[in-house]
């Protein structure tokens, strides 16, 4: 209000392109832009007038032109607009190096912004020149002690990690966290977020007893300086209660996972999707730890919240069809199960397309599912579409395609197809030596499948011949023959 009302004053004393409108509208801009997210088409409009009148008055190189196009930069940037957002920025850096000289702090500002605009495009190189350079200006101008200085070295650490240098990124996240902690002090919310990325990068390599320390640590930051029902408190809380469903402590991690809940439906409301989340998070870990009555009853309270809420055909529906479908399997409902697995692949295949690593996962359940029944035409016909899929989704080399090639030699095997089986699993055979080398247990033990086919075809020659191959490589291996 007050400045509205002196924009009123220095548009009627000086008229509506006066510098100091421009000035003040500018600034109200900036009231907008922080204001909520509701109010950014009001800040862009603010910041285009201010723009017009001072490219108007002092051209289009000035400090205060420069600064205008870099508020206007963060808007596209909020609203995921990163071309645009790029482009100004460029322009407004381009601007304040001419003007302000290469150190100035509005300078520092400007390849910060850029910076970040190059990350979220993907483009970690040009992010990572920028971010070094942004790192040496503020440690000239502001000494290694300081809030920026550890957010810089968070940013390069998290390019770091984004490439799979994990060395590197716990490098750069302990100086974030000790720059941090000596400006900002130990209980503050950017020691907290640091803290969940460097957990983050413990849990990726599969170091979950040093992601759990982290965790640990984050949370209690996060508990004496957030608020209790802090959505940064419910993605650690989540994160912890992952590392003990890994670890087997299922009691832990359900005790977890209701506290979330208990947040959520304070926060949220009973019928929010993140409820529904939650909810299946549980059923999971209900799951996992054979109780299967708790998982069926927590998935069909997330089904019924997703269906109320996003629709009977959305993709977050299709997965916890599909997750119903598993607990019917076990329980040996299959029919039941059947139905839930087939519901889920028309949701998938509808919202994924019929090629989807996705829907490759449905189509093996289903398949599954029909050979543990005894259907074995019925397992062929989608184990045959499995590898369909999946050839398309993740390439002819990939893990997953030996898998389901095994699965058709059995049943090929089974029905006495022996030719048929034997090329299925000498395909198996080529691709798990390209993934693990000619010596490996995997091969050894398809090499066993193949020398069983042979036997049983009268060829008691090349099965001797092939069996002597696996035995090698156990041998070569230090294991016993299987």
């Amino acid at each position: 209000e007050i400045y509205t009302e002196a924009l009123n004053i220095a548009s009627n004393t000086f008229g509506s392109d006066h510098l100091d409108a421009a000035a003040t509208m500018n600034c109200i801009g900036v009231i907008h832009f922080h204001t909520s997210r509701d109010n950014m088409d009001k800040a862009m409009e603010f910041y285009l007038r201010s723009l017009l009148i001072r490219r108007s008055v002092l051209g289009n190189e000035h400090r205060d032109v420069a600064t205008t196009l870099n508020n206007i930069g963060r808007i596209h940037f909020a609203y995921g607009e990163y071309d645009e957002a790029h482009d100004i920025y460029t322009e407004a850096l381009r601007q304040r190096r001419a003007i302000l000289g290469s150190d100035h702090l509005d300078v520092v500002a400007s390849i910060y912004n850029l910076g970040q605009t190059h990350h979220k495009r993907g483009e970690l190189d040009q992010a990572m020149e920028l971010y070094q350079e942004f790192l040496c200006l503020t440690q000239e101008k502001l000494g290694r002690k300081h809030r920026d200085v550890a957010i810089m070295l968070k940013c390069i650490a998290q390019i770091h990690h984004e490439r799979n240098e994990y060395d590197k990124a716990v490098e750069f996240y302990t100086e974030s966290l000790h720059a941090g902690k000596a400006a900002l002090g130990d209980k503050h919310p950017e020691i907290a977020s640091t803290l969940n990325k460097i957990g983050n990068l413990h849990y990726q390599e599969g170091n979950f007893v040093a992601a759990l320390i982290a965790y640990k640590k984050g949370l209690e930051v996060e508990s004496a300086v957030l608020e209790k029902d802090h959505p940064n408190i419910i993605v650690t809380l989540n994160n912890i209660a992952k590392i003990h469903k890994r670890q087997g402590k299922y009691r832990s991690a359900l005790s977890l996972l209701k506290k979330v809940l208990v947040i959520q439906c304070r926060t949220l409301g009973t019928s929010h999707p993140n409820i529904a989340n939650t909810l299946a998070n549980i059923g999971q870990v209900y799951y996992q730890k054979g109780d299967y009555t708790q998982a069926l009853d927590a998935y069909q309270k997330a089904l019924c919240i997703q269906r109320d809420e996003l629709g009977d055909d959305n993709i977050d529906v299709g997965a916890t069809m599909d997750s119903i479908g598993l607990v019917l399997f076990k329980q040996g409902l299959h029919d039941l199960a059947l139905r839930s697995f087939k519901e889920s692949l028309r949701i998938l295949e509808h919202e994924l397309g019929e090629n989807h690593r996705d829907v490759a996962v449905i189509l093996y359940n289903i398949a599954t599912t029909y050979l543990d029944q005894g259907d074995n035409d019925e397992a062929m016909k989608f184990f045959q579409e499995v590898l369909r899929v999946e050839r398309i989704a993740l390439g002819e080399d990939h893990k997953d395609v030996v898998m389901t090639l095994h699965y058709i030699g059995q049943l090929y095997h089974k029905q006495g197809e022996f030719n048929e089986a034997m090329e299925h699993f000498r395909e198996a055979l080529e691709i798990e030596t390209k993934i693990h080398g000619a010596c490996s247990l995997n091969a050894a033990r398809t090499l066993n499948r193949i020398g069983n086919l042979y036997l049983q075809k009268g060829d008691a020659a090349s099965a001797m011949e092939v069996y002597s191959e696996s035995m090698r490589i156990y041998k070569t291996l230090g294991h016993t023959h299987e």
